[in-house]
């Protein structure tokens, strides 16, 4: 399993994105950055999603 290094800047930038969200939705802020966190964890083993944000770039 590969591991994953958050640089200070995308964490910086996921708490920004976090932050415009919960201005509306608190909850779904929340809900947002924690799924960040489990696709990242499960990238390097699941290859639909490297194929998502290779279509997403």
């Amino acid at each position: 399993m590969a591991r994953i290094n958050w640089t200070s800047q995308a964490l910086d930038d996921l708490q920004a994105i976090g932050d415009f969200i919960a201005r509306d939705t608190p909850v779904f802020s929340q809900v947002f950055v924690d799924k960040v966190f489990e696709t990242v964890e499960r990238f390097p083993e699941n290859d639909s999603i490297r194929k998502g944000i290779l279509l997403f770039v």
